[in-house]
């Protein structure tokens, strides 16, 4: 882990987000999601925040064909670093998600309708 004084400023906001968006999901459940590159970050930049937060044991994969993502785990409980890929597997977005887990991994309304749909067919 860093040592405070060797986090440049962007990186300390970050963190700071992060902490904030942390306690509010604790105190109301509201989850939120910080788009870095967005953000003017450098490579150590994002590198450090990783490093800062450091690695969890869940992975999540959403294996879309046009639009995989994968969910790691951060060392702290409720944040998540997602990356998001398109058709060829090339990264598109990177992400920080504060949640239980990520919003996008969990069950739609609409696919849940349509499972109920292929149950009551299937049964009969």
């Amino acid at each position: 882990m860093f040592e405070q004084q060797e986090l440049s400023p962007q990186v300390k906001a970050v963190l700071a987000e992060i902490m904030a968006a942390l306690k509010q999901y604790a105190a109301a459940g509201q989850t939120w999601t910080i788009f870095l590159d967005k953000m003017a970050l450098t490579f150590d930049e994002r590198a450090a925040i990783r490093d800062f937060l450091g690695e969890g044991t869940v992975t999540i994969q959403l294996a879309d064909k046009s639009e995989p993502v994968e969910w790691l785990e951060s060392g702290i409980a409720g944040v998540w670093f997602g990356v998001y890929f398109n058709y060829d597997h090339k990264p598109v977005l990177e992400t920080i998600e504060i949640g239980g887990f990520p919003q996008i991994a969990q069950a739609q309304p609409e696919d849940i309708r349509q499972g109920i749909h292929l149950l009551q067919q299937n049964l009969g």
